[in-house]
């Protein structure tokens, strides 16, 4: 009952202040709902921050999944890709700072206990693949540049967050999208 409250409110206090830095109390105070009720609904700190990362990594696979599956050739699903990329983080921006704080790394792929984002690695992986079969992409190790892929989104966004006036969600895509072609497409 109290399972989205709690995650909701886990996520605005671990955005603000961080994981380690947040207390129960925090948590419970925001959710507006007593230190008893939370304890009754999650057992720790870590159990709210692990099924956060289950909640949003799921919606967050689902949403560029859903972008990378829609029919087009590669290049046209990698700008699909970076929009909804782009746009789910923006939705979340709380969520992307416990992220960044936390020290999840998708530019060196250390999230391997997230099964969302090792998924999320495979559809872009698969992407670059195609975009290699179609003569669109360089002929390189797919698996590296899906994670060159993820790391340039991750530092235009993290740029994005650290603005007092960040640019609109179209922007940050075309930004992500010149910065991805060029790392990802061949020339022409």
């Amino acid at each position: 009952m109290y399972r989205d409250v709690v995650l909701d409110a886990a996520e605005r206090v671990f955005g603000r202040g961080g994981f380690h830095n947040a207390k129960m109390q925090d948590v419970a105070r925001e959710a507006g709902i007593s230190l008893n009720t939370l304890y009754g609904t999650f057992s720790s700190k870590r159990d709210v921050f692990e099924a956060l990362h289950e909640m949003r990594g799921s919606e967050f696979l689902g949403q560029v999944s859903a972008a990378l599956a829609e029919p087009g050739n590669a290049r046209e699903s990698l700008h699909r890709g970076i929009i909804a990329f782009v746009d789910y983080l923006i939705r979340h921006p709380d969520y992307f700072r416990v992220d960044l704080r936390e020290g999840r790394s998708w530019a060196i792929g250390d999230v391997e206990a997230s099964p969302a984002f090792q998924a999320g690695i495979a559809n872009w992986t698969d992407l670059v693949r195609r975009g290699v079969s179609e003569g669109l992409f360089y002929d390189e190790d797919p698996s590296v540049m899906a994670v060159t892929a993820f790391g340039v989104m991750q530092i235009q966004l993290a740029a994005w967050l650290a603005k007092p006036e960040p640019p609109d969600a179209p922007q940050i895509a075309e930004l992500i999208t010149i910065a991805l072609e060029r790392a990802l497409c061949l020339p022409g």
